[in-house]
């Protein structure tokens, strides 16, 4: 079994067309898995929800995607940004991400299950950064059922495996918006081999200096930061 997973899009349509284009030169996957963070904070928000429907496979609710449809943030920027997100995508797109689920499992008939959520098990916010020490894995995965042997997420746009007890972590790092200094579109495959799940980790590039320009075109508020952490790739 073979499981594509795309997280933290973050309304970058290129990055996304050049994740998708990789994804297809790759040995065929069973199964793909769009693991939140969906369309805020770039440029083409509406493009992506598109894009992303259009897969037609499970697709789970990120921390600012509920952020979109609840519009309950403090900051004033961010707050402002949501605003233009809102407009763009329109009440469909809104009603969309409020419908999305928290998790999906990925079922294996050959071995244990492949579970998908956002950040962590328990909440959308929490992240698990790959040097969390041993008793906040414990906090996050203790609970898990016993027939889970592997736990895919993003939310902090860095990628990375470790693997806990019986279990493969994997973040798959961030399609439209990295953060761990590298600036290529992030996604991973997870494969059940050799009784057990491995991950390789796929950095696509593509025509970041088109996104900035998307950025300065587009309207959205306060995008400076946004061109900043887009070139850079760190927080």
């Amino acid at each position: 079994m073979r499981v594509a997973i795309l997280s933290d899009i973050h309304g970058n349509q290129i990055a996304l067309e050049a994740v998708l284009a990789d994804l297809a030169q790759q040995a065929a996957v069973d199964h793909l898995v769009v693991a939140g963070d969906l369309c805020l904070n770039g440029p083409r928000p509406r493009q992506v929800l598109d894009m992303v429907q259009g897969l037609r496979c499970p697709v789970i609710q990120g921390n600012v995607d509920l952020d979109v449809v609840t519009q309950d943030v403090k900051s004033a920027k961010k707050s402002s940004i949501i605003v233009w997100t809102r407009e763009q995508i329109r009440r469909v797109g809104i009603e969309y991400l409020a419908s999305l689920p928290f998790s999906h499992l990925v079922k294996n008939p050959e071995g244990t299950d492949l579970l998908v959520v956002h950040a962590n098990p328990l909440n959308q916010e929490e992240a698990i950064f790959p040097t969390v020490p041993e008793s906040m894995l414990e906090h996050f995965l203790g609970e898990l059922a016993a027939t889970t042997g592997a736990l895919a997420f993003g939310h902090i746009h860095i990628a990375y495996t470790r693997r806990w007890r019986h279990l493969l972590l994997v973040d798959a790092g961030s399609c439209g918006l990295p953060r761990d200094g590298d600036p290529r579109a992030s996604y991973a495959i997870l494969t059940w081999q050799d009784n057990t799940w491995q991950a390789e980790h796929r950095r696509v590039s593509y025509d970041v200096k088109e996104v900035v320009k998307q950025l300065k075109n587009c309207g959205m508020p306060n995008v400076e930061k946004r061109i900043k952490i887009l070139i850079e790739a760190k927080y």
